[in-house]
Protein backbone atom coordinates (compact mmCIF):
# COMPACT_ATOMS: atom_id res chain seq x y z
CA UNK A 1 0.00 0.00 0.00
CA UNK A 2 3.34 2.44 0.91
CA UNK A 3 4.38 1.99 -2.67
CA UNK A 4 1.18 2.93 -4.41
CA UNK A 5 0.38 6.06 -2.16
CA UNK A 6 4.47 7.00 -3.19
CA UNK A 7 3.44 6.35 -6.80
CA UNK A 8 0.52 8.17 -6.65
CA UNK A 9 1.31 10.88 -4.98
CA UNK A 10 4.87 11.31 -4.76
CA UNK A 11 6.07 10.20 -7.92
CA UNK A 12 3.52 12.08 -9.95
CA UNK A 13 4.56 15.18 -7.33
CA UNK A 14 0.72 15.54 -6.24
CA UNK A 15 2.55 16.86 -2.62
CA UNK A 16 5.41 18.76 -2.50
CA UNK A 17 7.79 19.40 0.58
CA UNK A 18 5.50 22.64 0.37
CA UNK A 19 2.12 21.02 0.84
CA UNK A 20 3.04 18.58 3.51
CA UNK A 21 5.37 21.19 5.29
CA UNK A 22 5.98 20.91 8.19
CA UNK A 23 6.64 17.24 7.33
CA UNK A 24 8.20 15.89 4.64
CA UNK A 25 6.66 14.27 2.25
CA UNK A 26 7.39 10.75 3.05
CA UNK A 27 6.01 11.17 6.28
CA UNK A 28 3.31 12.69 5.44
CA UNK A 29 2.62 9.85 3.63
CA UNK A 30 3.17 7.65 6.62
CA UNK A 31 1.77 9.70 9.21
CA UNK A 32 -1.48 11.02 7.12
CA UNK A 33 -2.14 9.11 4.16
CA UNK A 34 -1.43 5.84 5.18
CA UNK A 35 -3.33 5.18 8.24
CA UNK A 36 -6.53 7.42 6.86
CA UNK A 37 -5.79 4.88 3.88
CA UNK A 38 -6.20 1.83 6.08
CA UNK A 39 -9.38 3.21 7.95
CA UNK A 40 -11.06 3.88 4.22
CA UNK A 41 -10.04 -0.02 3.25
CA UNK A 42 -11.57 -1.45 6.52
CA UNK A 43 -15.05 0.55 6.21
CA UNK A 44 -15.40 -0.36 2.82
CA UNK A 45 -14.66 -4.38 3.37
CA UNK A 46 -16.69 -4.13 6.52
CA UNK A 47 -19.43 -2.37 5.44
CA UNK A 48 -21.39 0.42 7.11
CA UNK A 49 -18.78 0.58 9.90
CA UNK A 50 -18.20 3.80 11.24
CA UNK A 51 -14.86 5.80 11.14
CA UNK A 52 -14.63 5.60 14.60
CA UNK A 53 -14.76 1.89 14.80
CA UNK A 54 -12.55 0.95 12.04
CA UNK A 55 -9.85 3.17 13.55
CA UNK A 56 -10.23 0.84 16.59
CA UNK A 57 -9.73 -2.06 14.31
CA UNK A 58 -6.58 -0.35 12.69
CA UNK A 59 -5.25 0.20 16.08
CA UNK A 60 -6.07 -3.28 17.70
CA UNK A 61 -4.46 -5.14 14.22
CA UNK A 62 -1.62 -2.74 14.80
CA UNK A 63 -1.27 -4.14 18.11
CA UNK A 64 -2.02 -8.08 16.94
CA UNK A 65 0.89 -7.65 14.37
CA UNK A 66 3.29 -5.91 16.69
CA UNK A 67 2.67 -9.06 19.06
CA UNK A 68 2.76 -11.54 16.18
CA UNK A 69 5.54 -10.47 14.52
CA UNK A 70 8.03 -7.78 16.87
CA UNK A 71 10.64 -6.18 15.20
CA UNK A 72 13.89 -7.62 16.55
CA UNK A 73 16.21 -5.15 14.74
Amino acid sequence: MLNTLIEMFMQTNKITAELTSPQKPIEYIHEVLAPETCIMLIQEDREGISYEAARIIMNESNAFGLHMFPDND
